[in-house]
């Protein structure tokens, strides 16, 4: 009996991690995107543009910057610890701000073209 409710909540706890490791990205995403400044859109819109020219080097050089720069909005105003940032937990975090911010660059785009974005 002991066993069998031991091995019970083994297993509960092992798939609530990853149920809880999704709520944490989204709340660490919510929380960069609100800290996002206008510095932040730019170097994606740098990023965007330099990966549509095909410019490898020079667009991995900014998604670093990108990247170090989201690094530190988690860390110093979302209460990520620096030994979550390589984690699949902020991966997952940086996915989504990264699609936010591109998301604020093409309404942008569009807007600037007087195009609705459907």
């Amino acid at each position: 009996m002991i066993r069998t409710l031991c091995l019970g909540l083994a297993a509960t706890c092992l798939t609530a991690a990853p149920a809880w490791a999704e709520d944490r990205s989204e709340q660490v995403a919510t929380c960069m995107i609100s800290h996002a400044t206008e510095a932040d859109i730019s170097q994606m819109k740098q990023l965007m543009l330099l990966a549509l020219q095909e410019k490898k080097q020079e667009a991995t050089s900014v998604l670093g910057s990108l990247m170090l720069t989201a690094g530190l909005n988690a860390s110093g105003n979302c209460g990520v610890g620096f030994n979550e940032v390589g984690t699949p937990m902020f991966e997952y975090a940086m996915r989504l701000y990264g699609e936010h911010l591109g998301t604020v660059v093409l309404e942008r785009s569009l807007d600037a073209m007087d195009l609705p974005m459907q």
